[in-house]
């Protein structure tokens, strides 16, 4: 009969495996993600553009399909080419909608970014925005 601190290794040993096979999986999802949004950078015809409708018109959003289901949101202030946040959804076919405090992009979303953007975006945002 095995001992438990044998077991206890080949345990640990089994979920090191698995921890590395799940950073190099997500490493690999990301590095489709970064070609994908070059991609799109590559081709600026492909993007349109929707200004917040406050009398300011202080955020410009733009979107672009980076495949056939996928699109692309980056959020600007407006005459300013600093990224202030940027997300990918799946929810085509829904329009932007736009309040006081936030912009909401797909309505379905439940993950903890919500499918909106709060106006003006957190550092988190302005953060992830700054990765490639």
């Amino acid at each position: 009969m095995p001992s438990v601190h044998a077991m206890l290794r080949r345990t640990t040993r089994i979920l090191r495996w698995m921890l590395c096979i799940a950073v190099v999986l997500f490493g690999i999802k990301y590095c489709f993600e970064v070609k994908a949004r070059v991609r799109a950078d590559n081709h600026p015809e492909a993007w349109w553009s929707e200004v917040s409708p406050d009398r300011d018109e202080t955020y410009t959003a733009k979107l672009v399909f980076i495949s056939r289901t996928s699109i692309l949101l980056r959020l600007y202030r407006t005459g300013d080419p600093t990224l202030l946040a940027e997300r990918t959804y799946t929810e085509a076919g829904v329009a932007l909608g736009w309040s006081d405090d936030e912009l909401i992009y797909d309505t379905a979303d439940e993950s903890f970014l919500g499918g909106g953007i709060q106006l003006p975006p957190t550092y988190l945002d302005k953060l992830l925005a700054k990765l490639p």
